[in-house]
């Protein structure tokens, strides 16, 4: 028998796994969830409910991939049915064409649910402006532009938003409503 072995067993083959498989993965135990309804008066989060900046990201984000797709399936469409790619002169026209869905798709989602794709991806909504009527054309037209051109701008405009959270967006100031968390 040997050092090593075990002495009522046969030897212990050394496969380099240990005893507990999850060893070596650094995971420590989360903390219990507390889903007792807080006391009254006290706030649960964020007191104002404005929406966070990295969300507005990814609903513009999640936007813009939704009229870019449309785009694109719309080229493939005209690419199965005349059987060539377009030239690149024809390029300036999809981008137009691109400007053109992301009107439609926004303006028509905000005015209808009061919410676009990528807002409802990052649980946004557009705050009611107290007597329960959704946003008008005009406001939603002028929400789009004001992203339009924060996007345009690199994102510049965002610099005060940043700075303060309850600073309303130039898309915010332009329609004269914030987004706020949905639910």
């Amino acid at each position: 028998m040997t050092a090593s072995s075990p002495p009522d067993g046969p030897p212990a083959a050394d496969t380099g796994e240990s005893p507990d498989p999850l060893n070596d993965f650094p995971l420590r135990p989360e903390p219990p969830l507390d889903l007792a309804m807080p006391p009254a008066g006290r706030s649960t989060g964020a007191e104002s409910g404005l929406s966070s900046l990295p969300d507005r990201a990814l609903g513009t984000a999640a936007d813009a991939a939704t009229s870019i797709l449309l785009v694109l399936a719309a080229l493939l469409a005209a690419y199965a049915a005349r059987g060539r790619t377009p030239e690149f002169s024809g390029l300036g026209w999809a981008a137009a064409f691109t400007l053109y869905v992301s009107f439609f798709a926004t303006v028509l989602s905000l005015v209808l649910f009061g919410q676009t794709v990528g807002m409802a991806l990052a649980g946004l909504i557009v705050r009611d402006d107290g007597a329960g009527r959704r946003l008008t054309p005009a406001e939603a037209a002028r929400r789009w532009a004001g992203t339009l051109v924060t996007l345009a701008a690199l994102g510049l405009p965002l610099l005060w938003t940043a700075r303060n959270a309850g600073a309303p967006t130039l898309a915010d100031r332009l329609s004269g409503r914030t987004l706020v968390r949905d639910g």
